[in-house]
């Protein structure tokens, strides 16, 4: 099976900056989530991610899938051999 390490900028809706979202994404799939940056500005409805998402690719992809479905805008950084 192939692994792989993958960087990630989320950027999250308004509605979305009160919510625990690195919580449910931590138990949507079987990747290992690592912040390497953050800035959450809940009174301004702010918030992005810098995520090393790490583990079998079918697990950092259903990762990916599952912010998405959330309406947070996933844009790949790099990919990193595990």
């Amino acid at each position: 099976m192939t692994e792989v390490r993958r960087l990630v900028h989320c950027t999250l809706p308004p509605e979305l900056v009160s919510q625990p979202i690195l919580h449910g994404l931590a138990h949507s799939s079987g990747a290992v989530v690592n912040v390497h940056r953050a800035n959450v500005d809940v009174e301004a409805g702010v918030a992005w991610f810098i995520l090393e998402l790490s583990g079998p690719v079918d697990e950092v992809e259903r990762a990916e899938a599952w912010l998405r479905s959330r309406d947070v805008t996933v844009e790949r950084i790099e990919d990193r051999p595990a």
